[in-house]
């Protein structure tokens, strides 16, 4: 289900937006809502010569103090329009939101029996790992977090992690990137070795698209004949909603239809156009 996006609601109220917030589910905690927001001021800074290196990064302990619920209402208009953005509509896609997307997740989805979770709070830009959770069953999971994970991002990760596995003198059990988007050259089905540990990564996207209503042979039009793009050009229909999105400026009703086959086949009979999206964007 696709929800309305914050610059799309009608009523922007505080107090509409605060009672929407508190659908989130699981509750943020009374430390969670405070370390959320202190990741939230927080201003990545380059790193420097005289920094820390990435074994020191600043690790909290996060989420021990189950049963004290936070209290949202003392929130800002702007915390509560983020808090929105991220966890309820989830129009916001960048690395910040992607990793407090994954710490709601891990709480009742990944079935594990969480014996602690540190959070990264370091202000580099370069920080390596957003979390490391140990299980009951000591097992050490480490998470990296991305907008859109690239092939050349997983190689340095990895080489990343190998270094910081000899400072801390620590072997993980599992190792997790989670990312908004990915590109499909991400070696996932070959082992990483890790020290002298061979460790099988693991994948979270958040939006995958199993049946995309176009493919990179179609023709994609826009209102029978205002625009036409071929459909290799997008992943996703929000790929290609939101460059409709651009693109019309006066927005109002639109009308996207694809013609099947239009770069691999010739054929003298009428082409076969199909609607695929029919909507109103507002400006």
């Amino acid at each position: 289900m696709r929800l309305q996006y914050y610059e799309t609601m009608d009523d922007k109220s505080k107090e509409y937006v605060l009672y929407l917030i508190e659908q989130i589910v699981p509750q943020f905690t009374k430390s969670e809502l405070d370390t959320f927001l202190q990741d939230l001021t927080i201003k990545p800074t380059k790193k420097s010569k005289s920094s820390k290196s990435k074994s020191d990064q600043k690790y909290i302990q996060i989420g021990n103090d189950i049963g004290k619920t936070a209290d949202l209402s003392k929130l800002t208009k702007e915390q509560l329009r983020l808090c929105f953005q991220i966890f309820i509509s989830r129009e916001k896609n960048d690395t910040f939101a992607v990793k407090w997307r994954f710490y709601q997740y891990i709480k009742y989805v990944l079935n594990l029996n969480i014996k602690s979770v540190k959070i990264n709070l370091d202000p580099n830009i370069d920080r390596l790992l957003d979390f490391i959770i140990e299980t009951v069953d000591k097992e050490i999971i480490l998470v990296l977090c991305y907008d859109v994970l690239e092939l050349k991002d997983f190689n340095t990760a990895i080489n990343q992690l190998n270094e910081f596995a000899k400072k801390q003198n620590l072997i993980p059990d599992r190792i997790i990137f989670t990312t908004s988007k990915s590109f499909r050259n991400i070696p996932i089905d070959s082992p990483i070795k890790i020290i002298n540990k061979e460790i099988e990564p693991e994948l979270w996207i958040e939006w995958i698209e199993e049946n995309c209503p176009f493919n990179k042979e179609d023709l994609l039009i826009l209102n029978n004949s205002e625009l036409k793009v071929a459909g290799f050009n997008f992943t996703s229909t929000d790929d290609l909603l939101n460059y409709i999105f651009k693109y019309s400026n006066g927005g109002g009703q639109i009308s996207i239809y694809k013609q099947l086959d239009f770069f691999t086949e010739v054929s003298e009979e009428e082409p076969e156009v199909e609607l695929i999206w029919k909507g109103i964007m507002l400006k």
